[in-house]
């Protein structure tokens, strides 16, 4: 059995952090997988859509329903088990654990009650060295269920990849509440042929003939090319195929860092120092985030506000952008920062100039002070909800090659300047992925910015990137799904989709446009 229960108006459900709100009739929240596959029979024999929900921190409206139900994830929380494997160690995990959640697991090694998935996989964890997740999502109170099915990378992409290179298994439970179990590398499309049996029942179906571009940081949709994996299906699918209800991810030894925030000149000079940094073997960063001029302006103001906010000093009044990096603290920390120092010797500035800690809580105020900036930015667009309803962020998410990432940054100044929009940009430059957050003061704004927004996205895909490089699509960024694999390819996804969900039940809206 299940509950469901009505939705009242105002309820959390019904928004995520992009600021778009929807309408929902009920909550359905099961605490265990039978209680959500009796969920799913009742809804897929009615007819009734779902919309699933984690910890909604999503930027692209994806948890946001447009009517139907909700099908929350929140109680299906925590890890299960350790296995181990002939590459190492992995941790299986409920969809609503968050990455935060995992990390502060394997560093105090609190794996009592958790399952031997392989024999003695919990012991040998235990008296390993710590170990941890690499993947950065930025957003680390946002579901693992919910990074899967969005590809979600972030800051550490440089260093790690995104979500997808990190899951080793899922569990999958389709619309019709049969499951799948799925192990990387067991499952294969015969060309574009994909086929597997899930329950009672057995699929088969031809894949789109787009080939996802892995070329760049991409989270445009699921990784589609001839024989691949099934597993990478679900991944980036946004809950349009099927529910994960646990999933198995790789964790590697833990190493220490220190954390850096250097300062610029000006926004040229850091940008060219990201470069530079990005290409050196020696310096080797975790990641490369950069905040501009408009940042840094953006941060003061927050800090002479609330100056308890985040407990670092005033920003140098001189610093007119900022690199926030970590390095590895190992036998080459001394050569790391030697080289370091030359190469910010050559674009102006020098360590002296720098902010760095090596102590968690050092490390956390500069992390806290990074992301002030979109903080900042969502809680003003929320503040606007009241005078226009319908207004929601609006920043990009795009990447491009590294051969044309000096092209792409110019074009966003140039575009933004001539509609007198006003902005900031930060974020992940070693993956010529900068989130370009447009500050709007009206619904004339919005629309401008929209218009903007648009043509951002055609010039990332005519210059080789994505229009989703980690948020995925959702609903709010669906119409580039077309732009990316043409009309053709956006066809063939759903006619997946109605292999999978002949009811068309689940995540409608999310990836695909679908008719009442």
């Amino acid at each position: 059995m299940f509950n469901r229960q009505r939705i009242q108006q105002g309820s959390g459900y019904l928004s995520d952090e992009s600021k778009m709100t929807g309408k929902a009739g009920n909550v359905i929240a099961p605490y265990d997988e039978s209680e959500l596959r009796d969920a799913l029979r009742y809804c897929n024999n009615k007819g009734i859509r779902l919309t699933i929900s984690g910890m909604r921190t999503g930027l692209c409206g994806g948890s946001v329903p447009q009517g139907g139900d909700i099908l929350s994830m929140e109680h299906m929380e925590g890890p299960i088990g350790i296995g181990r494997d002939d590459d190492g160690f992995y941790i299986r995990v409920l969809p609503c654990t968050t990455v935060r959640q995992v990390n502060d697991i394997l560093r105090r090694k609190d794996f009592a009650g958790l399952e031997d998935l392989t024999p003695g996989a919990v012991e040998a964890l235990s008296s390993e060295t710590v170990h941890f997740y690499p993947v950065d999502p930025t957003e680390l109170d946002g579901s693992i269920g919910g990074n899967i099915a969005t590809n979600a990378s972030g800051p550490r992409t440089l260093k790690y990849g995104p979500t997808r290179d990190w899951v080793r298994g899922i569990r999958v439970v389709l619309p019709e509440a049969g499951y799948l179990d799925i192990t990387r590398g067991e499952y294969k499309a015969d060309g574009r042929r994909m086929s597997f049996p899930a329950g009672r029942n057995y699929y088969s179906f031809g894949l789109p003939e787009y080939d996802y571009n892995t070329a760049v940081k991409n989270a445009t949709g699921p990784l589609i090319s001839e024989g691949m994996d099934l597993i990478d299906l679900f991944i980036g699918s946004e809950g349009m195929f099927g529910i994960i209800t646990w999933a198995e991810l790789r964790i590697i030894p833990w190493h220490p860092t220190v954390s850096n925030l250097v300062f610029f000149d000006d926004d040229a000079s850091a940008l060219a120092a990201i470069r530079a940094i990005r290409d050196d073997d020696v310096v080797d960063p975790e990641f490369l985030e950069y905040m501009d001029g408009r940042s840094l302006d953006l941060i003061r103001g927050v800090m002479r506000d609330d100056p308890a906010l985040i407990r670092v000093p005033m920003l140098p009044e001189d610093a007119g952008a900022a690199v926030f990096m970590d390095l590895m603290i190992d036998d080459d920390v001394k050569g790391r920062y030697g080289r370091l120092s030359e190469i910010l010797e050559m674009h102006g500035t020098c360590l002296d100039r720098s902010w760095c800690g090596h102590e968690m809580s050092d490390r956390e105020r500069i992390r806290q002070l990074r992301h002030c900036i979109p903080k900042t930015v969502f809680e003003y667009v929320a503040s606007l909800k009241g005078e226009m309803p319908d207004i929601h962020k609006m920043g990009t998410d795009m990447s491009v090659p590294d051969s044309a990432a000096e092209e792409m940054m110019s074009y966003y100044a140039e575009e933004l300047d001539a509609a007198g929009l006003e902005y900031v940009v930060f974020g992940h430059l070693g993956n010529n992925h900068p989130h370009v957050e447009i500050i709007l003061h009206s619904m004339d704004d919005f629309a401008r910015a929209k218009e903007v927004y648009s043509k951002f996205a055609v010039k990332a895909v005519e210059l080789g990137g994505s229009p989703s490089a980690e948020h995925g699509i959702g609903k709010i960024k669906r119409d580039y799904m077309e732009l990316m694999y043409g009309k053709d390819g956006v066809e063939a996804l759903r006619k997946v989709k109605a292999v999978l969900d002949p009811n068309g039940i689940l995540n409608i809206g999310n990836i695909l446009e679908v008719s009442e």
